[in-house]
């Protein structure tokens, strides 16, 4: 009843007790490796109230997923999504869309990056 009452009376802090609380219990299967591990060192990319996007990444094969975490009335959802981005990449790419323009250097880069 404690964390139901807290989350009806502010729902807009809400989400960084759920990340705190995920940290220490919740428990995942890695998709490709099939190897369950602890949230615990999963690194928020972008919390904006009610929502959060993390990252983690399994100890054994390293393969990464990439959580969008809400709540709602019945408690806290996740999806996730396996990629091959590690969270520095993930935080280049939240800066490039902050900037709203992708120009030539940026292809460049990338260019680089992958010959």
């Amino acid at each position: 009843m404690g964390l139901q009452y807290y989350y009806l009376k502010t729902k807009t802090e809400f989400m960084p007790i759920a990340l705190k609380q995920l940290r220490k219990e919740a428990i995942i299967f890695c998709p490709l490796c099939d190897k369950d591990y602890r949230l615990s060192k999963m690194k928020v990319v972008e919390n904006a109230g009610e929502t959060a996007l993390v990252h983690s990444h399994c100890p054994r094969c390293q393969g990464a997923v990439l959580s969008l975490l809400y709540t709602d009335f019945l408690g806290v959802t996740m999806m996730a999504v396996i990629t091959d981005m590690n969270y520095d990449d993930t935080m280049r790419i939240k800066r490039i869309k902050g900037s709203g323009v992708i120009d030539e250097d940026d292809v460049l880069e990338v260019y680089k990056k992958i010959n």
